[in-house]
């Protein structure tokens, strides 16, 4: 039993590092199904985990407890047999071992810690089509920005939330949600940009994206490092042609 417990804890703990530590109480039928998907246990194992957390065993680990006494918890709150309890409270002190807890307190908001000490990249191709009824111009740009957060900046409304659901989120995921936030900020404004005349064709190149980037950085709590962008178009394209049958 000990090499199944030992492999279902380490999946068990892959997820609660990768989802944060509420993730198996708040979804228990998505561990389940993880569990069987990837072969990790069997459906009576994974079924007998999902009916634990379902009956909040986990709020009655304390590192160190006894096997035995805990055991009989579990047989008592969810009505198992010795066989089944045994299996479950080997699983649930393993998992929540003081060595496990330690490790999650020291992952707790590290990766928004490291982040708000980096310079933040971001690549942005912005596309956008001017129609005036006749013809299109196809309009196109590229930049490169870097932007450092402030002193003292704290996470908007969405990533604290995110945050506080998982603690354990990586530096990286935080780069990747300011990264799509900004992305969507400049499609939108430069889209707004190139259809907002449907008599004067836009010139591309004098977006002022640094105006735009500084207004977001503002609102996020970043100042703008650098940017370096260019814009094109791919000329006029008429819609219909003289000679066309």
């Amino acid at each position: 039993m000990a090499e199944k417990v030992e492999k279902v804890t380490t999946k068990l703990k892959e997820m609660i590092d990768r989802n944060g530590l509420i993730y198996l109480t708040e979804e228990p039928y998505k561990v389940y199904q993880e569990l069987l998907q990837s072969e990790t246990a069997d459906r009576k194992a994974a079924g007998l985990i999902l009916y634990a957390f379902v009956n909040d065993v986990q709020g009655e680990v304390e590192p160190g407890s006894d096997p035995v006494s805990f055991s009989k918890e579990i047989q008592r709150r969810c009505s198992l047999n010795k066989k089944a309890a045994d299996y479950l409270s080997a699983v649930f002190l393993t998992l929540y071992s003081k060595e496990n807890e330690n490790s999650w307190k020291g992952k707790n908001l590290k990766g928004l810690s490291q982040f708000l000490t980096e310079d933040f990249i971001c690549k942005w191709k912005g596309s956008a089509v001017w129609d005036e009824g006749n013809g299109t111009v196809d309009c196109y740009y590229h930049a490169e920005l870097i932007l450092s957060p402030c002193d003292g900046a704290v996470p908007d409304r969405n990533l604290s939330q995110q945050l506080k659901k998982n603690p354990f989120m990586t530096k990286e995921a935080i780069h990747q949600y300011y990264e799509k936030d900004l992305r969507e900020y400049l499609d939108t404004e430069f889209d707004e940009y190139c259809t907002c005349d449907d008599y004067y064709q836009p010139v591309v190149e004098d977006f002022e994206i640094d105006a735009y980037v500084s207004e977001w950085c503002g609102k996020h709590g970043f100042e703008l490092v650098s940017c370096d962008g260019d814009g094109e178009d791919g000329g006029y394209e008429p819609k219909f042609r003289k000679g066309w049958y």
